[in-house]
């Protein structure tokens, strides 16, 4: 009888050290389990190639035109520049201004004055890395301007013993003129300091429609510039811009 109860007892021993033995083999297996999150959280959160994205309003100014209404006597005007982050990659974007300028064609001088609104999309065709945050996009965008025309002088031809050229002055004006537009573009914008930007855009428009006096021709819209006879055009700016941070993700 004794021989069986000490059996009993040493198969009782030998059961509670296999259970302990699988007790501390699972502890062990789940601290290494826990180690290795924790180890993969901390990797993930100092990841080089985590990059999230800043949200927010980006707004700026044209340089060059303060510069151009310096350097011509004939010329006024600025621009506002905004856009707003939609995604990673594509961007709402939209240009602001207004324009006085006179010119002096082949057989007129007029001036034209008017306000302006482009708006449409960006694209970033550049993928930043680290903590970069720039652009390299194309675009588009779609225009209107309303202005008015004043026609300072014109030449009159007359015929005579020498045919001659007589310049004759008025300031007949003519208001609520507009342009509509379509335009390409495409630029770059660098993050010099955080959230101050500088972009340097080219454009190239298309005239859609325009509204003008019977006996005058448009040659110059604000916002689309010189309007060639196949109703084309192409402009730069040079901007400097700040974005107003909301949120990143």
């Amino acid at each position: 009888m004794l021989k069986y109860i000490i059996s009993f007892l040493g198969l009782f021993l030998m059961q509670q050290s296999v259970v302990a033995q699988e007790n501390k083999g699972q502890a062990i297996a789940n601290k290494i389990v826990t180690e290795a999150d924790t180890v993969a959280v901390v990797q993930d959160s100092i990841n080089p190639f985590y990059n999230p994205k800043t949200y927010g309003l980006r707004i700026g100014v044209d340089i060059i035109k303060p510069i151009l209404a310096y350097t011509w006597g004939d010329f006024k005007g600025g621009e506002i520049v905004a856009d707003y982050r939609v995604s990673t990659q594509l961007f709402i974007a939209a240009e602001a201004g207004y324009s006085d300028r006179t010119i002096q064609e082949d057989t007129f001088n007029h001036t034209v004055k008017g306000s302006y609104l482009k708006a449409g999309i960006n694209y970033n065709l550049y993928t930043n890395w680290l903590d970069m945050d720039n652009e390299l996009y194309v675009g588009a965008r779609y225009g209107f301007a309303t202005f008015s025309n004043q026609l300072n002088s014109y030449t009159v031809f007359q015929e005579g013993e020498y045919f001659e050229a007589k310049e004759v002055t008025t300031t007949t004006k003519y208001n609520d003129l507009n342009a509509h537009w379509l335009e390409l573009v495409a630029g770059i914008k660098v993050e010099v300091f955080k959230n101050l930007y500088f972009g340097f855009m080219v454009n190239v428009n298309k005239m859609i429609a325009t509204k003008e006096p019977s006996n005058l021709e448009n040659t110059y819209s604000p916002g689309f510039g010189n309007i060639t006879k196949n109703g084309s055009g192409a402009n730069i700016n040079y901007t400097i811009s700040y974005r107003i941070p909301l949120y990143k993700k």
